[in-house]
């Protein structure tokens, strides 16, 4: 009886090329650590089928995109051969075979649009300093809507600032009235580092005093907590989000049903090369595009990740308890969180666009492969003191 994997070879054979770059590609790997290691058998599985191969082209074709994985054309050219290849072969079926298997259970998969062409130029944050919002804050103090960014570079390139300022010229970008929606940023480190340059892009700069690890559940509490005022709806976004014109405007409509406590806007996340990332923001940004489109960029896709951009009622944020404060570093807070958001209220999932522009690798994994958050059990928070003391973590409180 006929099973249910597919059987359309252009399928088949795009599954082969994107699993082979998923493997081979340096970039893979920092979008998403722990899946990279996760899922790394399955991977190896498509690498020793391909060096199985009958069929000398297909061979050459294989060794050739895992020599330059980031090569859109060696990957077309695989995919084009493969489909042509004969179905009967058995070392083909087999490649196939274990392509489709990678590709089924992996939660880390490869993206490479219709339209990609490699070869754009970096993008330097200068650029970006240089460039005012179309729209300056303006947000009342009681705006119904709260976006809460939380912050942290001491990258010497300023790549996280980079991006974040991408994030901020986006969101001043909008359909939905800037006097409705307020917008902070708020920044954890030893030290205001960043405070001269944010300042302009957004309603309110927050800093929260932490120098060692960061910890992005507690800077979220302290944003929510110390700006929130009056607002109804909060989305705690990543600062490396490059948002659409409709953003803010669509997931407000959302909100505006019965029954529902809040909502992921996205199922999968699309994590940009920094090639891709530069290309993106200069269409959305600076050519004022109402959105970058997923077709002209490549980057690897991070399927059902959990907390780049969270909308959720203000009441039900704080009927948990916010954001769970033990988690140190990154790793495990944003899945606890929808959980306890999922158990709270009716929590949905949309399934829009989502571009995470590129950075240097954050998540770090201890010596068993685990998280470092590993040790904290999922849906256990429960504040015995205020969340978001903006003085938790100072000196004189320890």
């Amino acid at each position: 009886m006929p099973g249910i994997q597919p059987t359309d070879p252009h399928v088949l054979a795009t599954a082969v090329a994107d699993i082979l770059v998923v493997s081979a590609d340096p970039e893979s790997r920092r979008s998403c650590v722990f899946f990279w290691e996760k899922y790394r058998s399955l991977v190896l599985d498509v690498e020793r089928a391909a060096e199985k191969l009958d069929d000398p082209e297909l061979r050459s074709l294989t060794g050739a995109l895992r020599a330059a994985p980031e090569d859109p054309a060696r990957h077309r050219a695989l995919v084009r051969a493969l489909v042509a290849a004969d179905p009967a072969s058995p070392t083909t079926a087999a490649l196939f075979d274990a392509a489709w298997r990678a590709e089924r259970d992996n939660r880390l998969g490869h993206h490479l649009g219709a339209r990609y062409r490699a070869g754009a130029a970096p993008l330097p944050l200068e650029e970006l300093r240089a460039t005012a919002p179309r729209n300056a804050p303006c947000a009342a103090a009681d705006a119904p809507v709260l976006v809460v960014i939380p912050f942290r570079d001491r990258d010497t390139d300023g790549t996280r600032l980079r991006n974040l300022l991408a994030c901020l010229l986006s969101l001043g970008d909008q359909s939905f009235p800037r006097e409705r929606f307020r917008v902070v940023v708020v920044e954890s480190d030893d030290r205001p580092r960043w405070r001269e340059v944010i300042e302009p892009y957004v309603d309110q700069y927050l800093f929260a005093p932490k120098p060692d690890t960061f910890n992005k559940s507690w800077a979220v509490n302290a944003g929510v907590v110390h700006t929130g005022g009056e607002a109804e709806a909060i989305c705690i976004l990543d600062a490396d989000v490059l948002t659409d014109r409709d953003f803010v405007a669509r997931n407000v409509a959302r909100l505006r049903r019965p029954g529902t406590g809040g909502h992921l806007t996205y199922r999968n996340m699309l994590g940009m090369t920094a090639e891709s990332t530069a290309h993106a923001v200069r269409r959305r940004v600076f050519e004022g595009a109402a959105e970058a489109d997923p077709e002209e960029v490549r980057g690897f896709v991070v399927r059902r990740p959990p907390g780049a951009c969270l909308w959720v009622r203000a009441s039900v944020f704080h009927r948990i308890g916010g954001m769970d404060e033990r988690y140190e570093g990154w790793g495990g807070e944003d899945t606890d969180f929808a959980y306890r958001m999922d158990f709270a209220s009716a929590f949905d999932n949309f399934d829009d666009p989502l571009l995470h522009m590129n950075h240097p690798p954050a998540a770090v994994l201890r010596e068993d492969g685990e998280l470092v958050n590993a040790h904290i059990p999922w849906l256990s928070w429960d504040p015995e003191e205020p969340i978001g003391r903006i003085d938790r973590f100072a000196p004189a409180s320890r």
